[in-house]
């Protein structure tokens, strides 16, 4: 007997099942997304045999109705019979494939019901499931009402994540009226960072979604192709994180506002010099330098903000909390743009809920920083003070003009990373002193020789060929201290 859910056969969630192809896989993303309505894997199953005997049985509990006891007895009779060693204790990962299975097919012949019955049954309804520890936004969600069209289905058609047992049900206009439910708008709960820690791969997907799991399961020939050759084009996985890690000057950040995040810095420094890009890439490759984008009420020690993300942070640093908590701490948020330190493998930008890099202007930014160097080579800053017995007048920072000048505060967020990471490369070139007889390029550059750097550094990505033009010298100096910082193996402050 096929395996019923209430009154509805399974027939159509068989047929999904099976025109699956059987994927080795070493992890359960190296099928991502809607690939996964075409391709049958079992993470850490490589072998094609293996992967077969998985198949059928996965196949018997959903075309048959096999109890979850007699999966995992299936589940012991395979892993024992080719001596296979996985992840994560055998209960709990027969229960993953099986019920992760079972669901998604049931789910996809849910929608395809749903897709054809649309005309009479115009609205879509999200119900939440029954889960142990269910999820907060699963929750919220319990009773929206949306069309069926609704581009907020086509992430948020459950199953949400692993163990998730949220469903999908369609309604008339009648059914509507009689339980009373009214027509909603989609919700926008904003969107996270998610890394594959294998490849440094970092992808955007909508908070409340477990990662591969932003995509609605279906049943079209179409999919099936296009499954096919994502399968056969998938280069092989070394090649994958090469190719990743060398397109990336950003390999990875955290950040606590929706649209500061890496994926949206990374295109914007990819518009600087190619010298400039050289550089970066070289250092951060070999550095594998993080960020912390977090907001000021988050920086102070003793806030609740400082502690709801210490969990979060120690994950991203790869720490544990109570070191976390000292990563991205100061006593003085309000005045910082950001921080680092020569202990640190990582750069903290301070950010506002309200910024989006994906609004920055990056030209903007490199003809501001490149008026900062114009202004301060013809002497002609704001600020006004003595250094080495010369009178000079220069912009406070290159972040402060940009502040001043773009009206874009997330125009400023550029600068300060830069300046940030000037600070690691200056401390793996060894923390020399600032260039002989070079002149500082900022108002707060000529502070020590800390800042002297790192505001040249800054002015050298954003403006390069202005501060050649003044002091070509310099250039020359930074060009030099970027490779030798990306070949050294200590600090010194």
């Amino acid at each position: 007997m096929a395996v019923r859910y209430g009154s509805l056969p399974f027939d159509d969630g068989i047929k999904f099942f099976r025109q699956k192809l059987n994927t080795p896989s070493t992890s359960w993303d190296d099928v991502w997304q809607n690939a996964h309505n075409r391709a049958f894997m079992v993470a850490g199953v490589t072998k094609a045999d293996m992967l077969n005997d998985f198949y059928t049985v996965v196949d018997k509990a959903i075309s048959e109705g096999k109890s979850l006891g007699w999966f995992q007895n299936e589940f012991n009779n395979i892993k024992s019979r080719y001596g296979w060693e996985h992840n994560g204790e055998p209960a709990w990962r027969s229960q993953l494939i099986y019920e992760t299975n079972i669901r998604q097919a049931y789910n996809a012949g849910r929608e395809g019901q749903i897709q054809a019955l649309k005309a009479s049954r115009p609205y879509a309804l999200y119900k939440h499931g029954d889960s142990e520890t269910p999820r907060v936004l699963h929750l919220k969600w319990n009773n929206l009402v949306l069309p069926v069209d609704d581009p907020w289905w086509d992430t948020h058609s459950p199953q949400n994540g692993w163990g998730c047992k949220c469903k999908k049900f369609s309604l008339s206009e009648r059914e509507l009226k009689r339980r009373g439910l009214t027509v909603g708008t989609a919700p926008d709960e904003g969107n996270y960072t998610w890394t594959n820690k294998k490849t440094g791969e970092e992808f955007e997907l909508p908070r409340g979604i477990d990662p591969g799991f932003d995509y609605t399961p279906k049943n079209t020939a179409q999919l099936t192709s296009q499954a096919k050759k994502q399968v056969a084009d998938k280069p092989p996985l070394t090649k994958r994180v090469a190719d990743y890690q060398a397109s990336r000057i950003v390999p990875s950040a955290y950040s606590t506002a929706k649209n500061v995040t890496a994926l949206k810095l990374d295109p914007l420094l990819a518009q600087l010099d190619s010298e400039v890009l050289n550089g970066l890439n070289s250092f951060v490759t070999a550095k594998q330098t993080k960020t912390l984008f977090v907001k000021s009420n988050e920086m102070s020690a003793g806030s609740k903000e400082n502690a709801a993300i210490r969990s979060d942070v120690g994950e991203s640093l790869g720490v544990d909390d109570f070191y976390a908590r000292m990563q991205y701490a100061t006593r003085s948020p309000k005045r910082v743009g950001g921080f680092t330190s020569v202990g640190f493998e990582h750069v903290v930008v301070k950010v506002k809920a309200s910024q989006n890099l994906a609004k920055v202007d990056m030209q903007a930014v490199q003809d501001t920083a490149a008026l900062t160097v114009r202004l301060a080579a013809n002497n002609a800053g704001k600020y006004s003070f003595k250094h080495n017995g010369q009178t000079l007048k220069r912009d406070h920072t290159i972040s402060d003009t940009l502040n001043a000048l773009d009206k874009n505060e997330a125009h400023a967020v550029v600068a300060t990373w830069l300046h940030e990471l000037g600070h690691q490369v200056h401390y793996y070139a060894g923390a020399p002193a600032f260039l002989k007889n070079a002149l500082p390029v900022t108002y707060y550059g000529a502070a020590n020789k800390y800042e002297e750097f790192a505001e040249a550094f800054t002015a050298w990505a954003l403006a390069r060929k202005e501060l050649k033009k003044w002091q070509p010298e310099l250039v020359s100096w930074i060009d030099q201290l970027v490779k030798d910082a990306a070949k050294s193996q200590s600090k010194q402050r």
